[in-house]
C-alpha cells in the first residue's frame, strides 16, 4: 500500500464513524420531531435513546479501514 493510500485509507476510517454518528443522531432527532410535543406533560412512559459504547468509534475505524484496505488491493489486483 502506497503513502498515499494509506494516508487516505486512515481519512476515510476516521471520516466514516463521525458519518454514522451523525447519521444516527439525525434520524433519532427526526423521530423525536414524530413525537408529540405534549405528551410529556402528561406521563414519560418512554424515551428515544441513542447510546453510543467508547469501542464503538475505534471498531468502526478498524472496519472501515480493513474494508478500504480490501477494496484498494483488490483495484490494484485487478490492473
Amino acid at each position: 500500500m502506497s503513502r498515499k493510500n494509506l494516508v487516505a485509507g486512515i481519512l476515510v476510517s476516521l471520516i466514516v464513524p463521525i458519518v454514522v454518528y451523525l447519521a444516527l443522531a439525525a434520524s433519532i432527532h427526526l423521530i423525536r420531531l414524530q413525537e408529540p410535543s405534549d405528551d410529556f406533560q402528561y406521563h414519560d412512559s418512554y424515551f428515544t435513546v441513542m447510546h453510543i459504547d467508547p469501542y464503538l468509534f475505534p471498531l468502526l475505524a478498524v472496519i472501515t479501514f480493513t474494508i478500504y484496505g480490501a477494496i484498494s488491493w483488490f483495484v490494484r489486483y485487478m490492473k
